[in-house]
């Protein structure tokens, strides 16, 4: 944005931008799910990016990330929270905070034939299930 620290600081005070990691800002319509995937340090993945491209796949309450393979599990906000993490061997076509379609579907294929894991003990992100 090319903005100075105050500036930014000011800017989150006022609301105008929500902090969403260290260095990681969004507009406050951001899809909120989308901004809890990149706090915990991954990407809307499977079903949860298939919902954000307006897809019509049942909401299970579970929030599906796709996580770097060099990620460190993160505390979870807001005490303990449901999330299916997928760790691909090589990152999925998308942007930062989403996968795209065709991603997504494939995850989802998986997800529903059982290759995943869920990933909610004691409010960490620990272990991963691996795609392939």
């Amino acid at each position: 944005m090319g903005l100075d620290d105050e500036m930014v600081r000011m800017l989150v005070a006022y609301g105008s931008v929500v902090r969403v990691r260290q260095g990681w800002y969004a507009l406050p319509h951001a899809d909120p799910d989308a901004i809890r995937a990149c706090r915990f340090g991954g990407r809307l993945a499977c079903a949860s990016a298939l919902r954000f491209h307006g897809e019509p796949v049942e909401d299970d309450g579970v929030l599906h990330i796709e996580m770097p393979a060099n990620a460190v599990g993160r505390a979870l906000e807001g005490g303990r929270h449901s999330v299916r993490a997928h760790w691909p061997r090589h990152p999925s076509g998308g942007n930062r905070a989403v996968v795209d379609a065709d991603a997504a579907w494939r995850q989802w294929e998986r997800c529903v034939h059982g290759n995943h894991r869920r990933l909610a003990r004691g409010g960490r992100i620990e272990g991963g299930e691996i795609e392939r």
